[in-house]
């Protein structure tokens, strides 16, 4: 079975709350826990029972005390589970390769997945993002192969490329 159920979501929210030492009138209402549960389902439909809350423990685990401020964001609180960029969990990278045994996704979690991976983080100047285009990879390497042969330019393709560039230049051509 796939789909988290509402009882383990409480629970895990319910532990990572109880270990955060926030107060029982500060603790979410029944209703926003509806509406988170919907949040975190529609940010990640495909993680189960299971992984939820193995991923609940595991936050919880990799905090010192001093890291204990607030209830962490959903890409923070899957980074356990999942590919991560920056730090917080990349769903569109898939799942974790080291994951234990009883974690690994089925093929109907994988097929749930984004199909194209992209970039989370966002442009690294706010002021001109429209200049940064987010990472897109189609499958395609974007850098060559490591076994591609390295070739420098011989002494004559210089000289024609500089010939060249005197001749757009100048407005003339062979």
């Amino acid at each position: 079975m796939v789909a988290l159920s509402p009882n383990t979501f409480l629970a895990g929210v319910e532990m990572i709350q109880q270990q955060l030492r926030i107060k029982r009138e500060d603790r979410w209402s029944p209703e926003v826990c509806k509406l988170k549960f919907v949040s975190f389902q529609t940010e990640f439909p495909e993680v189960n029972d299971a992984q939820f809350f193995w991923t609940c423990e595991q936050w919880i685990q990799q905090r010192s005390a001093k890291d204990y401020a607030t209830f962490p964001i959903w890409t923070d609180l899957m980074a356990p589970l999942y590919a991560v960029e920056n730090g917080l969990a990349n769903r569109s990278w898939g799942f974790k390769r080291e994951l234990p045994q009883s974690l690994q996704p089925s093929d109907q979690q994988k097929a749930m997945l984004p199909a194209k991976t992209r970039s989370i983080a966002g442009a690294a100047d706010p002021h001109n993002a429209a200049a940064y285009v987010p990472f897109e990879a189609d499958g395609n390497l974007l850098l060559p192969s490591m076994m591609e042969e390295k070739r420098d330019l011989t002494k004559k393709e210089w000289a024609n490329y500089l010939r060249q560039l005197a001749q757009e230049g100048s407005g003339t051509t062979d």
